[in-house]
């Protein structure tokens, strides 16, 4: 009966991972509604390998978001691409402002529509950064922007970054089909089936599920749910160019 049950499964193993899955229902981020106290222990570090460099170095920077005590929901591009360094402020020794040879590369959110409960939803994609975790974004070589002649540059960087209060995740349709199965055999009254045999299937089809969600882990935050913005400045780093 085990390998029966298992076979039931094996159809929606075969569903295109191409397709637009259902919706699932609004959820909520559990922290508290005031910006400041959300973003409370939210701390960004800039460092690069290296003190000294010459003109001609490749001078790599990376950007890391410790978070606080508490999950935010934040969008995607501010805290993964190179729009993490929009603000990124570098001075020379007598704190002049240097300006860029060029400009560092923003993306922009997209703005997407989802329907829910019968109507579209405007969203951006987002990120879920977990409460004490640190999320790392790298700056490949900052003299790509900055020609940096002999001296020594204090760099920094402020992020304005928005919260969201809530999201919305796309459940993949071969997730839906599998809980479906799951819920098929947990009803299951024939005499014949052991109570094992039953865990041991549904313990299978739980383990497919779990695969599909850590893959297909997307959320997007609507846009009316904005919780507001907070300004977070980065340590300062020097460096020299010998």
């Amino acid at each position: 009966m085990r390998k029966t049950l298992k076979s039931l499964v094996m159809p929606y193993l075969l569903l295109t991972f191409s397709m637009i899955g259902c919706i699932s229902s609004l959820q909520t981020q559990p922290s508290p509604n005031d910006i400041t106290a959300a973003t409370s222990g939210v701390m960004l570090a800039l460092s690069t390998p290296e003190s000294t460099y010459t003109s001609k170095d490749t001078i790599p920077i990376e950007l890391s978001i410790q978070n606080g005590k508490f999950d935010l929901l934040v969008p995607f591009v501010n805290v993964t691409t190179s729009r993490a360094f929009a603000q990124l402020r570098v001075t020379d020794t007598n704190g002049n402002i240097v300006e860029p040879e060029r400009s560092i590369p923003v993306p922009s959110s997209v703005e997407i529509f989802i329907e829910k409960d019968g109507r579209s939803v405007a969203c951006i994609q987002g990120l879920a950064l977990k409460a004490a975790t640190t999320q790392i974004v790298p700056l490949e070589n900052l003299q790509k922007y900055y020609q940096l002649e002999k001296g020594n540059y204090t760099i920094t960087t402020t992020i304005a970054l928005p919260v969201y209060r809530d999201f919305l995740k796309k459940e993949h349709p071969e997730v839906i089909e599998l809980e479906a199965e799951i819920k098929r055999i947990e009803d299951v009254t024939d005499a014949h089936v052991s109570a094992a045999d039953k865990r041991s299937a549904i313990n299978d089809i739980q383990e497919q599920i779990d695969l599909l969600e850590k893959k297909y882990k997307d959320i997007y935050l609507p846009v009316k749910s904005l919780l507001g913005k907070a300004t977070l400045t980065s340590n300062s780093i020097t460096v020299m160019i010998e």
